[in-house]
């Protein structure tokens, strides 16, 4: 057969399902929304069991967490090198400025700290 749309058979077999799909999806959301006997105790609102594994999913991500070594690398990586790496930067930092207040080269009234 001639190709439609340019594209392939099978693809457009694949696009007409999915077509399909989304339109029965649709038809029963709204039948289920505007059903007025069902909804009218559970404050109106449709149940989606996607959203639902979803959230139950976050909810519970901690408790089924399984340490691995890309989650062990990724948590150093993320939490104790840039501690380290600030902690340096500070002690360097304030070494040097101890240093030259000590040498001199920084007289006492251009000090940043200072008693009076």
């Amino acid at each position: 057969m001639a190709e439609k749309y340019g594209i392939s058979e099978a693809e457009y077999a694949v696009i007409q399902k999915q077509a399909a799909r989304r339109a029965e999806m649709r038809r029963e959301f709204l039948k289920q929304r505007t059903n007025p006997f069902k909804h009218s105790t559970q404050s109106g609102y449709v149940f989606d069991e996607g959203l639902q594994r979803f959230m139950s999913m976050k909810a519970t991500q901690y408790e089924f967490f399984k340490p691995s070594r890309s989650s062990a690398i990724f948590g150093i990586t993320a939490v104790l090198v840039p501690m380290f790496v600030y902690g340096y930067a500070i002690y360097k930092e304030r070494s040097t400025r101890e240093h030259k207040y000590r040498t001199g080269e920084i007289r006492y009234r251009e000090r940043t700290f200072k008693l009076c």
